[in-house]
């Protein structure tokens, strides 16, 4: 992202992905260098991160991180569930 600077880059609170507290900074690069997809939301009541965002991160990269379809809590955890058995195989292949 573009060096704006944030008074708000090492503020905390609690992530209602992760389940424990995180800092804004990390929100800032959750998702491979991109905003978590969550961090308007997250935010939007400790300052006007929404324009922080739109300024950081232009059109394109803004339209990436916050205006895709985002996968329900259903589908990660299908998602999740597939990875694991596919790391199972794998792990069990080996071993033979």
């Amino acid at each position: 992202m573009n060096d704006i600077s944030n008074p708000f880059e090492e503020q905390e609170m609690r992530c209602p992905k992760l389940g424990g507290p995180v800092t804004f900074s990390y929100c800032c690069v959750e998702a491979v260098n991109l905003p978590c997809s969550r961090a308007i939301r997250c935010w939007c009541d400790r300052f006007e991160v929404e324009s922080l965002f739109r300024r950081k991160l232009g059109d394109e990269k803004f339209r990436l991180a916050f205006e895709q379809p985002q996968p329900t809590r259903l589908e990660n955890i299908l998602e999740l569930i597939e990875r694991a058995k596919k790391i199972n195989s794998d792990d069990s292949e080996r071993s033979d």
